[in-house]
């Protein structure tokens, strides 16, 4: 047997009723849409809502610009910084 949902609001009963209605579906069905289309509006399939993955983009965009940028010769280890006996040039 399936599990049940009680969601105790006169407005939502109405709400969902009258979508039903309109839509000629079981009420269960109007509300498995809504709660789907939350689901996708705020998580993307790599697990970040859009708001999230805007910042990522824009961070993302902002790396390829630096990497862009970048003097022959310089590494990620900064060696290009210090001297032999490891002080700042």
């Amino acid at each position: 047997m399936a599990r049940q949902l009680n969601i105790r609001s006169d407005e939502a009963y109405r709400l969902a009723h009258e979508i039903a209605d309109r839509r000629k579906v079981p009420v269960t069905e109007v509300v498995l849409q809504a709660l789907q289309k939350e689901v996708d509006a705020r998580q993307t399939v790599d697990g970040l809502n859009p708001r999230q993955r805007g910042d990522y983009d824009r961070l993302r965009a902002a790396a390829r610009r630096a990497a862009g940028t970048k003097k022959p010769g310089v590494t990620s280890d900064h060696a290009d910084l210090y001297d032999e006996r490891g002080l700042p040039k």
